[in-house]
C-alpha cells in the first residue's frame, strides 16, 4: 500500500487531480486521525486535514521516495500544522508519560500491511533513539513528539538555551546518520 501512496504523490506533482483524489481517499482518515489526536476537538482536526491536504498538493515536488515513505512526509506535514494550530491557540498537547504509545495514532483503518511499514519506521527509530544520550531523546522528543520549543525546554529542563539548541542538532545529527 505504501508503495501506491508514493506513486499518488509523485502523479500529484504533475497535477494529477484523480492521484489526489485517492490519495486523499486513502490517507485521510489516517491524518485526520493525527491531528485529532493533537488538537482533541473534530472541528480543528477537519480544518488541519484540509491544510495539510491543500500543503501536500502544492509541495508535492518537494517530496522525495528516496529520504521517506510519502505516509511519513504526509503525517510530517499534518503534525506541523497541528502543532502550529495549537501554538495559535496558546494550547499544548497534552503529555503522556510513555515514551512509545504504539502505533493506535494512525488510524482505526490501517491496514494488516500498514502495521508492517509502521512497526518497521518506529522499530528502527526507537533502536536510533536508544543510541542517543538521554538528554538529547529527552529533548528531542519533548521538542518534536509534543511540539515544545527550545525556550520552553530550556525552562522545563533548567537548562541553558543553547544547551538544549546543541543536545537537539547533535542528536538529530546521530539520529540522521543512524537511519540511513
Amino acid at each position: 500500500m505504501e508503495d501506491n501512496y508514493n506513486e499518488l504523490l509523485l502523479r500529484c506533482v504533475d497535477k494529477d487531480r484523480k492521484a489526489f483524489q485517492e490519495l486523499y481517499k486513502a490517507c485521510s482518515p489516517k491524518l485526520y486521525s493525527l491531528a485529532l489526536r493533537f488538537l482533541k476537538q473534530s472541528g480543528l482536526a477537519e480544518e488541519i486535514l484540509q491544510e495539510s491536504f491543500l500543503k501536500i498538493w502544492n509541495s508535492a515536488h518537494l517530496y522525495d521516495p528516496h529520504k521517506g515513505k510519502a505516509m511519513t512526509w504526509m503525517a510530517t506535514i499534518t503534525r506541523n500544522k497541528s502543532l502550529d494550530k495549537l501554538r495559535t491557540l496558546k494550547a499544548r498537547p497534552q503529555e503522556i508519560e510513555t515514551v512509545y504509545e504504539g502505533t493506535d495514532f494512525a488510524s482505526v483503518e490501517l491496514e494488516p500491511e500498514d502495521f508492517t511499514a509502521i512497526d518497521q519506521d518506529v522499530g528502527g527509530l526507537m533502536k536510533c533513539l536508544d543510541e542517543l544520550q538521554p538528554e538529547q531523546k529527552e529533548c528531542i522528543l519533548l521538542s518534536y513528539y509534543y511540539g515544545h520549543t527550545h525556550q520552553e525546554l530550556a525552562v522545563k529542563l533548567n537548562r541553558p538555551l543553547g544547551t538544549i539548541k546543541a543536545w537537539i542538532r547533535r542528536g538529530l545529527e546521530k539520529l540522521r546518520v543512524c537511519l540511513q
